[in-house]
């Protein structure tokens, strides 16, 4: 009975993604005047992929003495060869505005300057290596940054990378199906079901093995997919719509309450914000009644502290959270300038601050559960300033793009709306988690600023360009 299921469940999944590339080929016909999707977003798209599923804890081979070799670092050696020789013949909006570039290689030089000081190297076998933090929260990261805003300028291209979220995103909405309700003979890739890291076992974690993470992946693929519904036709429209379905009980799957108000936000910023030719609320009346309809008749299980029920009254975490915030506190006041070093919170607080702010004894070891505050911490006020200040362009960026872009075609304000949501919703979710042990959703805040940045290069060329020039990602074919 087993096998008979493990079957239909796999031929259902197999029918759903081919019947999706077929549907997206067909919907996507190409002309005598369209580019095809070129290298750099196809390698690039993998890559992404990559980084989420195939990853060290998927396979990993260990050259000795040297480093690991995984799949995501194999393609991602393709990136980086790609983006090295793209960069002699950059676009003109390429070769604009380094801002941010000059802001990050001065926090690059912060980040080595603390490992000079403190240790490229962990301190101790149970802790993370600092060099490991810098590669995967900010080096590799940024690395995407500069490939996206190289390369990923145009219509066709930008289309095939929210694709290959969406699709990355309904995959582990399906995961998360099965993750939830204990079918995990059907979870793939099978590390996701590894009962030695028993951290967030009992939710939707997917290959991150970690709910939040894993939630903001889902939020990423639903907002890639309400770009991407305008510009589907006919069948391929309706499924894109009962695809987009799947988000709402798999981001429920994660049970984490950050993903709750994140995905809130992305839907309250939608609503408020995002620009469509019909009346929003004749859209949303009927879900959103439903929506409370549910809500009252759950009440109690909403407002209890039993997580697995859907409760939201759960004080342990929340408890936890204040204590590190408190220790957080102390630790930037004892070290305000330079902070303890990279990726040193973990083991300064267990050497000099343990037991000064009550926090049970499980928990001492504990890392902050607030990106920026983490930052602050370990690289002090000059490294929380630097990166701060990448932020803050980042989202200059997208205010100029929103009110700058034309309101329709698939390069508009929408488009530049959409990205904004993107990082809000990861600068949010960090306020609870800090994720720089994971590459992916790093590379994807990075990858999402780049869009913006190259974006706006290309919005410059075309305010100062002459009457009826149009830069090649401004190009209007796309979705006709």
């Amino acid at each position: 009975m087993k096998r008979m299921l493990a079957t239909l469940y796999s031929m259902i999944i197999f029918s759903i993604v081919v019947s999706v590339f077929f549907l997206y080929r067909s919907s996507h016909p190409y002309s005598a005047h369209e580019t095809s999707v070129s290298f750099p977003a196809l390698i690039f798209s993998l890559w992404l992929v990559a980084a989420a599923m195939w990853g060290r804890s998927f396979y990993v081979y260990r050259l000795a003495g040297l480093f690991d070799l995984s799949i995501e670092r194999i393609i991602f050696l393709v990136v980086i060869v790609t983006l090295i020789a793209g960069l002699p013949a950059g676009s003109p909006s390429w070769r604009g505005r380094r801002s941010i570039e000059r802001l990050f290689f001065l926090f690059a030089l912060i980040c080595v300057a603390s490992m000079t000081i403190h240790g490229f190297g962990p301190s101790s076998s149970k802790y993370v290596s600092p060099w490991y933090i810098f590669i995967s929260a900010y080096l590799f990261p940024f690395a995407a940054f500069l490939f996206a805003k190289r390369y990923l300028v145009a219509e066709r291209d930008l289309s095939f990378v929210f694709h290959a979220l969406f699709y990355l995103a309904v995959y582990l909405g399906i995961m998360a199906f099965f993750e939830f309700l204990d079918l995990r003979q059907y979870v793939y890739p099978r590390f996701i079901n590894d009962p030695k890291v028993w951290l967030h076992l009992d939710r939707a974690r997917g290959p991150f093995k970690n709910a939040a993470l894993n939630g903001f992946t889902l939020i990423i693929g639903f907002i890639c997919g309400v770009q991407l519904l305008s510009f589907k036709r006919g069948f391929a429209r309706l499924l894109h719509l009962i695809l987009m379905s799947v988000f709402f009980p798999a981001i429920f799957f994660t049970l984490t309450r950050s993903i709750y108000l994140c995905f809130l936000f992305t839907l309250g910023t939608l609503l408020f914000a995002y620009r469509t030719p019909f009346s929003k609320w004749k859209l949303l009346a009927l879900p959103l009644a439903l929506a409370v309809i549910v809500a009252f008749m759950n009440l109690s299980r909403l407002a209890s502290s039993e997580r697995r029920a859907g409760g939201v009254y759960q004080v342990q975490e929340v408890l936890i959270r204040e204590a590190l915030l408190k220790r957080s506190a102390i630790m930037i006041a004892d070290n305000p300038v330079f902070g303890v070093g990279l990726a040193q919170f973990i083991p300064a607080s267990v050497a000099k601050y343990r037991g000064l702010v009550p926090v049970a004894e499980s928990f001492q070891e504990t890392s902050q559960h607030h990106q920026l505050l983490t930052i602050a911490v370990e690289l002090g006020l000059i490294g929380i300033s630097v990166y701060l200040s990448i932020v803050v362009m980042f989202f200059r960026r997208v205010y100029s793009l929103f009110i700058g872009l034309p309101r329709t075609g698939f390069i508009d304000s929408n488009l530049a709306l959409l990205i904004g949501i993107s990082l809000g919703v990861y600068i949010l979710n960090n306020f609870f988690i800090d994720p720089s042990f994971q590459l992916f959703p790093n590379a994807l805040f990075f990858t999402f600023g780049g869009l913006a940045d190259g974006l706006y290069g290309q919005l410059e060329l075309m305010q100062t360009a002459d009457e009826g020039a149009i830069p090649l990602g401004f190009s209007p074919s796309y979705g006709a």
